[in-house]
């Protein structure tokens, strides 16, 4: 009996797991159902999860980063450019900010309550605050922010990448963003888009993040059912 559940969770992870596909724009039907950064550099690791907010405009997000000091304040954002091969922070050029918030003459301040018209749209910090570390170098935070998409030309976070800094806002990680979607979407979406393509490893890393929640919903289920038999 024990080995028929282990064999039908299997199934079902499997089966789960197969439904997303990494959307890297051959396909523009596709839905993009979450987006994956992995950031490394200078000893930091960490992952940046987003999915489409639950009755709310733009996207949920999920942080989990390690390697931090206790104590200090480490803002992050989208930038422009993608990582290259060579794992380079520097070359992701500036925050992201297709509506020209940032200008030359006049102090930057992000009000969380107007994102719109005074955050950058890559200024993720500036929208849930800076991580912070606890004792063990780690930093969570989860939190809405309304003004990111998956679709719109703007307001897209993918084919971009995130950027963790230093308290002097210094470059210390970073990681692009890969879209996942549903290889066969029932219905139509307004989160349709693309992403950058990066290094086998990453994608691996990022797919398996993707799918991980449907997987083992499914999985947890088949097993219950069976174990009630």
């Amino acid at each position: 009996m024990f080995k028929n559940i282990v064999a039908l969770v299997f199934a079902a992870a499997t089966a789960s797991a197969s439904l997303y596909v990494r959307d890297t724009g051959s396909n523009p039907a596709l839905r993009v159902e979450q987006a994956v950064a992995n950031v490394t550099g200078n000893g930091v690791t960490g992952s940046f999860n987003f999915v489409p907010a639950t009755g709310q405009t733009g996207l949920k997000v999920s942080i989990n980063v390690s390697g931090l000091k206790q104590g200090l304040q480490y803002p992050f954002h989208i930038h422009i450019n993608v990582v290259p091969a060579d794992g380079n922070c520097t070359a992701t050029g500036g925050h992201l900010d297709t509506y020209g918030v940032k200008t030359a003459n006049t102090a930057y301040n992000c009000d969380k309550t107007k994102p719109l018209t005074t955050c950058e749209i890559g200024d993720l910090a500036g929208i849930a605050g800076n991580l912070t570390a606890n004792a063990n170098g780690q930093a969570t935070l989860t939190f809405n922010d309304p003004i990111i998409t998956f679709g719109d030309n703007k307001t897209t976070i993918l084919g971009h990448s995130i950027v963790v800094h230093n308290p002097d806002n210094t470059r210390l990680a970073c990681g692009n963003i890969v879209g996942y979607a549903l290889k066969n979407p029932s219905t139509p979406s307004s989160h349709t888009g693309s992403s950058q393509t990066e290094s086998d490893s990453d994608s691996s890393d990022s797919k398996s993040s993707g799918a991980s929640s449907a997987a083992m919903s499914a999985a947890l289920a088949i097993m219950a059912a069976a174990i009630a038999l």
